[in-house]
């Protein structure tokens, strides 16, 4: 029984494990939120907070908008968060993970790095 559950879980693991950022992109957020805090900041607050031992945390960061992309130790992406200004001080942060979409509770840690960082 337990051969057969390896089975089943093994290629899902290799599926995620092989998710590019761009990839990610095209996937739903796992959820979005707008705060009253500047993008930039913000985008920096998240960056320092995302990092953590075995994760690489990757930000691009152009006119109004940031990317900042979690990586595991094998570099597979395990997050992303889409930074953009929506105004002179709100920002929309949209959250995409490998372990599931809308419809789940995953992502909590990113959104409470992301909650914390707007009141920062």
């Amino acid at each position: 029984m337990n051969h057969k559950i390896a089975l089943t879980i093994i290629p899902l693991i290799a599926l995620a494990a092989c998710e590019s950022p761009g990839e990610l992109a095209q996937k739903p957020p796992t959820w979005t939120a707008v705060y009253q805090a500047p993008w930039e900041p913000l985008a920096n607050c998240i960056v320092a907070r995302s990092q953590r031992p075995l994760l690489t945390v990757t930000p691009t960061f152009s006119s109004g908008r940031a990317q900042v992309v979690v990586t595991n130790p094998t570099g597979a992406v395990i997050g992303s968060f889409d930074i953009r200004r929506v105004s002179a001080r709100g920002t929309e942060v949209a959250y995409r993970s490998i372990y599931g979409g809308p419809t789940t509770d995953a992502g909590g840690g990113a959104k409470d790095i992301a909650d914390h960082c707007a009141r920062a």
